[in-house]
């Protein structure tokens, strides 16, 4: 299903549309593998991110490790200010899925990146603080940019995706 997902510009499947939005891009690769993930949503209120947090974890599917499995949802705070208050205090902001974990800690996962779209991107929770290094002679990226960056001004101390990790989700299970 994240497979499916890659670069779509509207997410329809199996018959069913979602919003282009990151809750929408997982909730699109869940029902593809036949799973509906909001079929509790009517019961929470909140954005979206937070409808799938609370689902997972009234069914104890939530946990947090730096070595998650593939299909994993993962769920960060505070990759934007969507109170506009000037404060770091936005919980359950965002959400992607894992696509696959690979040696020393790297994880790649895919998501609907504010510009480019839906994104296969990386994460290291053992290196959270780590954007970029030198890998056999070619610069890798560690863990991807996450917190939007506002025009004209630098990165805010936390930007990166392992910085503002919250935990993973077990949907699968659901």
């Amino acid at each position: 299903g994240a497979l499916y997902v890659l670069g779509k510009t509207e997410l329809v499947v199996r018959g069913r549309r979602f919003p282009m939005d990151c809750t929408g891009t997982v909730l699109a690769i869940y029902w593809y593998a036949g799973i509906d993930l909001a079929r509790d949503f009517r019961r929470y209120s909140g954005n979206g991110v937070a409808r799938i947090y609370r689902s997972l974890e009234k069914e104890n599917l939530l946990y947090s490790s730096a070595w998650p499995l593939t299909g994993d949802i993962i769920f960060w705070d505070n990759t934007y200010d969507r109170n506009r208050d000037g404060l770091w205090n936005d919980p359950l902001t965002h959400v992607g899925m894992v696509l696959r974990t690979g040696e020393g800690g790297a994880i790649e996962y895919v998501h609907l990146n504010h510009s480019r779209g839906i994104v296969v991107e990386r994460m290291n929770l053992l290196e959270p603080d780590v954007y970029e290094k030198r890998v056999m002679g070619q610069v890798r990226i560690v863990n991807s940019p996450i917190r939007l960056q506002r025009p004209g001004r630098p990165h805010p101390p936390l930007w990166l995706a392992g910085q503002l990790y919250r935990a993973l989700g077990m949907g699968y299970l659901f």
